[in-house]
């Protein structure tokens, strides 16, 4: 806790309007005549309150507060896609706290966790690329219109819409496979609370360890045709 005030005060420091805001806080505390030393308490504490609030606009885990990484694009098919994503590994994560497996299926339930953490990573920048795909596609129709009689412009409008539905297709398949994974775990941690019920729960684990290499194997090349769909732009 204390170094994630100490990382949001030191954002604080390097944002211009955070130190407009303290400087307008100890000049109104020096205007009505305070002495000196409550004038820079004052214009610390509104340092301090403008690195809380950097705190709770900005999510320090948040992927899209990085340098240089652009926000994701809200009410697209894709964000909602990688919010699907980020609720299997939610769900994942608890499950595997709170669930006591047999030791084969415990060690399936972690090894699920980890394939849907990278799973949503890689799901970021998949969605990312459409985004960009999207905006390129959309300043090529623009060009369309002015150039209606172009067979160029229109081939290569509509090869990046090839690209953008392959994508989105892609996306949308490995986050269900990851959806079947949570909910075969769930079944598995279900039987395991019904007394008298037999499993065989090294086969299972078994089975979907075998569907995590297959999420793992997609999303691989989910990320390799996100490289080569922006490459191409």
């Amino acid at each position: 806790m204390a170094n994630s005030f100490l990382s949001r005060a030191a954002r604080a420091l390097r944002d211009p309007w955070s130190l407009v805001v303290a400087g307008i806080g100890a000049g109104s505390a020096w205007a009505v005549g305070l002495p000196v030393g409550a004038v820079g308490l004052v214009g610390a504490g509104m340092l301090g309150v403008a690195a809380v609030v950097g705190g709770v606009v900005r999510n320090d885990k948040d992927i899209e507060t990085e340098p240089g990484v652009p926000p994701l694009r809200q009410g697209t098919v894709q964000a909602r896609l990688v919010a699907t994503l980020q609720g299997y590994r939610g769900d994942l994560e608890q499950m595997h706290e709170q669930t006591q497996f047999a030791p084969a299926v415990g060690v399936t339930a972690f090894q699920a966790v980890e394939a849907a953490r990278n799973a949503e990573q890689v799901a970021n920048r998949v969605a990312r690329a459409v985004d960009a795909v999207d905006d390129a596609v959309l300043r090529a129709q623009g060009v369309a219109q002015q150039m209606p009689r172009s067979g160029e412009v229109r081939a290569s409008v509509q090869r990046m819409l090839e690209r953008r539905n392959g994508l989105l297709t892609k996306l949308t398949e490995a986050v269900d496979e990851v959806g079947e994974v949570y909910a075969k775990l769930l079944e598995l941690s279900t039987t395991a609370e019904l007394a008298g019920v037999e499993t065989d729960g090294a086969g299972e684990a078994a089975q979907v360890n075998d569907s995590l290499d297959a999420i793992r194997g997609v999303f691989a090349e989910l990320e390799a045709d996100a490289s080569r769909a922006r490459a191409a732009l």
